[in-house]
């Protein structure tokens, strides 16, 4: 389906207000609601008024160059790991990419995002996906994450960013390679990571899965500036992964770290 005029104004309007939350308010208070989209690269459960909705409706695609880059990593039988899935856009792609012989694990921290990831996953009939409802970082145990309106959920993260008081979340919290250990999960052709910031405990809080090569091919999306305000470094994590013989590669715009023979 495509949307109406009603909503491509919604669009216009709602996106401009500040504070964000407020525009949140609004959306309850004109009964916006989630619809079903189709798209070439499947079927989506959007929100027609956040950052997500207003790309698919209008350019039928989100972050191409990120598509282009599973397509180029991801084939039949191939194993996929969406390590900040938020609505599971990216998992729904790669699913159908690694096939039924494949495998693709979905991990996302907000619970409000889990009845959308299932309904994308159920829209595309996409059984070769396990979703789990965790954090990755340096250690396990739990942590509270602030989220963001509804308009972008995925700029949620762990530190508030906003001079507004934002709702929180407790989340539970482990390593990278317990997951993948507890998941069963030796090798991974790919791995997406967009985590707001968050990417230097998850990736340097499991040195041993880089050390190993599990990871094949590593889609990174750093955030300096969010590191740089909380004191650390983004070249932590990029000379983690030159010391364990990663090799940066450029991806329709995104960084890509190989392994060696990757």
């Amino acid at each position: 389906m495509t949307l109406g005029w009603y909503l491509r104004l919604l669009q216009t309007v709602l996106m401009r207000v500040r504070p964000n939350l407020l525009a949140d308010r609004i959306k309850v208070w004109l009964g916006v609601k989630r619809v079903p989209l189709s798209t070439d690269h499947g079927s989506f459960w959007i929100d027609p008024v956040s950052l997500l909705g207003i790309a698919l409706s209008k350019r039928g695609v989100h972050e191409d160059g990120m598509v282009k880059t599973l397509q180029s990593y991801l084939k039949p039988g191939g194993t996929f790991v969406d390590l900040g899935a938020n609505e599971g856009y990216f998992t729904v792609i790669g699913a159908r990419l690694c096939g039924e012989a494949g495998g693709v694990l979905a991990i996302e921290p907000q619970q409000r995002l889990l009845p959308v990831i299932e309904e994308n996953l159920r829209l595309n009939q996409s059984p070769s996906v396990t979703l789990l409802n965790v954090a990755v970082g340096a250690e396990t145990g739990m942590a509270v994450m602030h989220l963001t309106a509804s308009t972008n959920t995925g700029g949620s993260g762990f530190d508030r960013r906003s001079r507004f008081a934002l709702p929180t979340q407790e989340v539970t919290m482990q390593t990278l390679e317990h997951v993948l250990d507890e998941q069963g999960i030796q090798r991974v052709d790919l791995m997406k990571v967009d985590i707001e910031g968050f990417e230097y405990e998850a990736l340097l809080g499991s040195p041993q899965v880089f050390e190993q090569h599990r990871i094949k091919a590593v889609a990174l999306e750093l955030h300096p500036t969010l590191l740089a305000g909380r004191g650390k470094r983004a070249e932590d994590i990029t000379e983690m992964l030159e010391r364990c013989s990663y090799a940066l590669s450029e991806s329709f715009g995104n960084r890509v770290w190989l392994a060696p023979q990757a």
